[in-house]
C-alpha cells in the first residue's frame, strides 16, 4: 500500500466543470507524441497522440490542473473509505495502478465523503450509472464485466458497508470507461500480431472521476467515455440492429461490427482537419477534410505474407522524383544472393550500392562472398526505372514502408490488391499530393505537376502542418447512406480481435514478428556462383518483377 500512498500525495487531478470536455490522454509511458518526434525518434512506437513533452494536463476549462490535497476525513463514513482505499492491493497492470492511485487523489480531495453510497443505500446517481452497466452490450462490451457491488436490502447501512459499496463502484466506473477505450486488448501489437501498430486511446482516470462527479446526469457521462467518431457511433446502430435480430447475443455477422468498433477505440481522438484514411481491406484511401471525404482513390497493399503494418503517423513529407531506398529485408534476401550470382537485378533496375555514409561504390569490384550487404545501403537513383515512381509520402515507423507512384497501373484493375511488399502504391498520387500540398503550402496543381516533371530529384517537400496519415484495416463501413458495407478479412486481424473479445486467447495465431532481425539465407550465399544475366523486361503483368517485388515497397 505505501507504494500507492506516495501516489496519492504526487498524482495530479483535473477539477473540471460539469460538462467539461474529456481529456484525451495515452497511458503509457512510451508513447510519444508524433508532432513531437525527431528523425532519431522516427522508428518509435507512437500508437496514440497524447500531450506534447513539456505540457501540463489541463482541466475541462482549459487550466492547468492544480495539485491534489488531501482532506482528513471528518465522518465515520469518510474514514472507512480512507480504511476501505488503504485495503485496495497494489498489484495488476499499469492502467489498473493509475486508476487506483487517481481514484485515492480524488476522495482524497473531497476529504473522503462518499460520490455513491447513503446510510440507506444507492444513491440515485449509482443506480443510473449501475443500469448503464447493464446496457454495456449495445455497446460491444460485456455487460457482466462490470458487476455492481452488492448492498443489503433493509436496515442502515454501517460505514464500513457503505465505503466499501462507494468505492468498488468508482473502480468500475473506471473499468467501464478503460473499457470504452479500447482497454480489453491493451496492446494488439504484441497480444494480437505486430504489425497491428494500435493501442487503446485510454482517458486520464483523474479526469474521468472529476468529469463523472461534476456532471449532473452521470450515466449520461460515463456513456459518453466511448469514441466520438461518427463512424463508431453508425457501427454502434448497426450492432444493436444486430442483436435484435438474434435476441441479444451476437453472431458472426455482429461479431464482425463488434470487432470493428474495438478497433475504432484505438484511433487518435482527433482524427485531423485534413487527413489521410486508407483502409487495407478496402483497397482505397480517402482524404478527408473537415469530416468530409473529398477524394477516393485505389490504392495496392502488402501481400498476404508481407502485409502493410495498420498504424497512425503524422505524414512528414512528400518527396518529388524520389530515390528508394531498399528495404533489409529485399536487400538480405533478393540483392544478396543475386550480387553473389553476378548482379543481374542491379543492372536490370539500375541499383547502386553507397555506404551508410552515402558514399557511392562500384558493386562490380566488390567480393559479396566475403561482405556483408547489411553494412551497406542498396539504392535506386530517380529515373524512368524508378519503383517509387514520380512521388511519394512519407510517415516514418519503425515499419519502413511509404505510398508512392507505380509505373504498373494495371495492379489497379484486380480486385484483391494486396500486391506489393507493404507499401501503398497509389493509382493517382498527383491528385493527393495537390490536395495535401494545396492546404499546407497554398500550392496549386500547376507547381506540383511541374515538381514532379522537371523539378529537382530527390526534392522532398516537408509538411509544416499537423496531417496524419492512418493505415486502417476496417472490415465494415457505414456509408453517409446509411449502409453497411463489408470486406474480406485478409490479414486476419479482425478474427484475431475477435477471438480475444471472446476471451479465445489461446486460438489466436499470432504470425511472425515482422519487425524480427532480417537472418541471411546461407544456403543461398554458399551456393556455387553462377553467372546471372539481367532479365528482360516484362511483356505481361505475371513477368513483372518489378511490379511484383521491388515495386511493393
Amino acid at each position: 500500500m505505501g507504494r500507492f500512498a506516495l501516489l496519492a500525495l504526487v498524482s495530479t487531478m483535473l477539477v473540471g466543470a460539469a460538462g467539461s470536455a474529456w481529456a484525451e490522454t495515452v497511458l503509457t509511458p512510451e508513447q510519444s507524441a508524433p508532432d513531437q518526434a525527431s528523425a532519431a525518434d522516427a522508428d518509435k512506437d507512437t500508437g496514440g497522440e497524447p500531450a506534447k513533452p513539456g505540457e501540463a494536463a489541463s482541466e475541462g476549462n482549459g487550466q492547468p490542473a492544480a495539485a491534489a490535497v488531501e482532506v482528513a476525513p471528518a465522518t465515520p463514513v469518510a474514514t472507512a473509505i480512507k480504511a476501505r482505499l488503504s485495503s485496495l492491493a497494489d498489484d495488476g497492470s499499469d492502467p489498473e495502478k493509475k486508476e487506483r492511485a487517481a481514484l485515492i487523489a480524488f476522495y482524497g480531495t473531497r476529504a473522503y465523503e462518499p460520490l455513491w453510497a447513503t446510510a440507506s443505500g444507492f444513491n440515485e446517481d449509482a443506480n443510473a450509472v449501475i443500469g448503464e452497466f447493464g446496457k454495456a452490450g449495445d455497446w460491444g462490451l460485456e455487460a457482466s464485466d462490470f458487476e455492481a457491488p452488492e448492498i443489503k436490502a433493509g436496515g442502515e447501512l454501517q460505514p464500513e458497508a457503505q465505503a466499501v459499496a462507494d468505492v468498488d463502484l468508482s473502480l468500475t466506473v473506471l473499468k467501464y470507461a478503460r473499457y470504452a477505450r479500447g482497454g480489453r486488448i491493451i496492446h494488439p501489437a504484441g497480444q494480437l500480431n505486430s504489425n497491428l501498430d494500435r493501442k487503446p486511446q485510454l482517458l486520464d482516470p483523474a479526469q474521468v472521476l472529476a468529469d463523472i462527479s461534476a456532471a449532473p446526469d452521470k450515466a449520461a457521462a460515463l456513456v459518453s467515455t466511448h469514441p466520438k467518431h461518427p463512424q463508431f457511433q453508425r457501427l454502434r446502430e448497426k450492432y444493436v440492429e444486430a442483436l435484435g435480430k438474434t435476441g441479444g447475443k451476437p453472431n458472426a455477422a455482429a461479431k464482425k461490427i463488434r470487432a470493428n468498433m474495438e478497433m475504432w477505440r484505438w484511433m487518435w481522438a482527433d482524427l485531423g482537419d485534413l487527413h489521410l484514411m486508407a483502409n487495407v481491406p478496402a483497397y482505397m484511401i480517402d482524404v478527408v477534410k473537415d469530416g468530409e471525404t473529398i477524394h477516393s482513390e485505389r490504392v495496392v497493399v502488402g501481400e498476404i505474407g508481407k502485409q502493410s503494418s495498420i498504424f497512425t503517423r503524422r505524414l512528414r513529407d512528400i518527396t518529388f522524383r524520389p530515390m528508394w531506398r531498399v528495404p533489409e529485408s529485399i536487400k538480405v534476401h533478393e540483392i544478396w544472393p543475386s550480387l553473389v550470382r553476378g548482379g543481374g537485378l542491379m543492372r536490370q533496375y539500375g541499383l547502386e550500392v553507397e555506404t551508410k555514409e552515402g558514399r557511392r561504390l562500384d558493386w562490380r569490384e566488390m567480393d559479396w562472398r566475403s561482405l556483408d550487404i547489411r553494412n551497406y545501403e542498396v539504392v535506386q537513383p530517380p529515373g524512368r526505372k524508378s519503383a517509387m515512381g514520380v512521388v511519394k509520402f512519407s510517415f516514418p515507423s519503425q515499419h519502413t514502408i511509404f505510398m508512392h507512384d507505380t509505373p504498373d497501373k494495371w495492379m489497379f484493375n484486380s480486385k484483391q490488391r494486396t500486391l506489393s511488399h507493404g507499401c501503398l502504391r497509389l493509382r493517382n498520387p498527383l491528385r493527393v499530393a495537390e490536395l495535401v500540398l494545396e492546404h499546407d503550402r497554398g500550392w496549386d496543381a500547376a507547381k506540383v505537376a511541374e515538381l514532379a516533371k522537371s523539378g529537382p530529384l530527390n526534392n522532398e517537400v516537408l509538411i509544416e502542418k499537423r496531417i496524419p496519415m492512418h493505415v486502417a484495416y476496417f472490415t465494415a463501413w457505414v456509408d453517409d447512406a446509411g449502409a453497411l458495407k463489408t470486406y474480406s478479412d485478409i490479414y486476419g486481424h479482425e478474427k484475431r480481435v475477435t477471438q480475444a473479445l471472446d476471451g479465445n486467447w489461446k486460438q489466436i495465431a499470432k504470425g511472425r514478428d515482422h519487425l524480427a532481425p532480417v537472418v541471411p539465407n546461407k544456403a543461398a550465399l554458399e551456393a556455387r556462383p553462377s553467372k546471372e544475366s539481367s532479365r528482360k523486361t516484362a511483356t505481361s503483368a505475371n513477368d513483372d518483377f518489378l511490379g511484383s517485388f521491388f515495386g511493393g515497397f
